[in-house]
């Protein structure tokens, strides 16, 4: 019983710790706009990167896009509207220092703010 007890207590430390590990916050998208060397229809082409540093995945990215346009076809799959926001990634999970990154065309370039997202961590 002891033993049992035991094991309880130190699965819920660890799973108290996993949590706390992952601690993440919308400071933890990092967002970088470089232009690329094209132009599309007369409009500087740009490539967006969405960088998650944080040290689990996050999921269900929303930035600010109010008044955003192009005239490149962006896949919706990575980059979407949904109301005065855009989904990024179409909502999957971003893994730990991975990168989404898509192009689209207009000047001058758009300043995207994260908005939310949900942290993923190790299952629980």
């Amino acid at each position: 019983m002891a033993s049992t007890l035991h094991a309880l207590l130190a699965i819920l430390l660890f799973n108290l710790l996993l949590k706390g590990f992952c601690q993440c916050e919308l400071k933890d998208i990092t967002i970088g706009t470089e232009r690329t060397s094209a132009t599309i229809q007369g409009k500087q082409e740009w490539s967006v990167s969405f960088i998650n540093t944080c040290k689990c995945a996050q999921q269900a990215l929303t930035v600010s896009c109010d008044g955003f346009q192009t005239v490149e076809k962006v896949d919706p799959n990575v980059f979407a509207p949904v109301g005065k926001n855009c989904s990024v990634n179409g909502g999957r999970p971003i893994a730990t220092f991975a990168t989404v990154q898509f192009l689209y065309a207009w000047d001058p370039p758009f300043i995207f703010v994260p908005v939310s997202s949900q942290v993923v961590c190790g299952g629980f």
